[in-house]
């Protein structure tokens, strides 16, 4: 005599069986790019967490793409991107395209196709946790990947402002000089050093900047004793906006100068956006 099955120990076998049969297939790989790598050199090693780039420094880039796909006769052809921003969120050079066109053979399995590229930090540039954003397409069935990665620029921090504005304005003893002079007491025929920074400008369109700068010398007691109108001029435009001008200049005492304490105005000019400000600084002559 036959056995008979009940009803609920077929739908257990069926339900194992599909189960069983889902188990066996191979999820499709899905195209992705990683392993990012900033550099100082060409196919350098990775920056570490504890390194810094300076601005004006050639940095190095490269990330690679897998899961693509391999068409008749091992024909791969992808496409990646890369920009970069500052810490500011600001682009530092336009987005960069490069490919990756070529036929692998049987023994290529495992290639991996990396994309490269270089760029430079502007000179003048915030200091912070720069951003590179990262996409590769395979241009033969149009999927695409994207990734984030970031790294540290050291320098010089001067803080953005809605206006413009002279900051740290400051008297030096030399040129070379980086910190300001503790004393601000001079002789009758020495030279006096004077350095600022100029920000909150307007840029332009192709981000052009106009930004002047006059300079006033007051004697002890109130009276003009020199001015000059647009001592320097920066005039400029670039794919970057300069978010900052660095400016010194000198004057030499006049051996006959009497002792007291002498003002030096800066009065900054912004010509796109139309803004004027200024700042004081006061030195003694002994």
């Amino acid at each position: 005599m036959k056995k008979l099955i009940s009803s609920a120990v077929l739908v257990a076998w069926l339900l194992a069986s599909t189960a069983a049969g889902q188990a066996t297939k191979v999820a499709k790989a899905t195209f992705r790019v990683g392993e990012p790598i900033v550099s100082q050199f060409e196919d350098g090693a990775a920056l570490v967490a504890t390194q810094r780039v300076v601005p004006g420094e050639t940095v190095f880039f490269r990330f690679s793409a897998g899961d693509y796909k391999t068409g008749d006769g091992g024909k791969i052809v992808l496409t990646g991107h890369a920009e970069v921003f500052d810490s500011r969120g600001t682009p530092i050079v336009p987005k960069d395209e490069v490919g990756v066109a070529t036929s692998l053979r049987d023994e290529d399995k495992e290639y991996r196709p990396r994309f490269h590229f270089q760029f430079q930090i502007p000179s003048l540039a915030p200091p912070g946790a720069y951003k590179i954003k990262y996409r590769a397409t395979d241009d033969q069935t149009k999927a695409a990947a994207s990734g984030e990665t970031t790294f540290q620029v050291d320098g010089k921090d001067i803080p953005a402002s809605a206006q413009l504005v002279v900051r740290n304005f400051a008297f030096y003893r030399t040129a070379d000089d980086e910190t300001p002079a503790r004393s601000v007491a001079y002789r009758a025929g020495d030279m006096v050093w004077v350095k600022f920074d100029i920000t909150g400008y307007k840029h332009g369109e192709q981000h052009a900047m106009d930004v002047a700068y006059d300079v006033t010398v007051s004697g002890p007691d109130g009276k003009q004793l020199f001015h000059q109108e647009n001592a320097a001029v920066e005039r400029n435009q670039a794919f970057y906006p300069q978010p900052w001008v660095p400016w010194s200049f000198s004057i030499t005492l006049q051996p006959n100068m009497r002792a007291g304490e002498y003002t030096i105005t800066i009065t900054a000019h912004d010509g796109v956006g139309k803004q004027t400000a200024s700042s004081k600084g006061v030195f003694s002559v002994q």
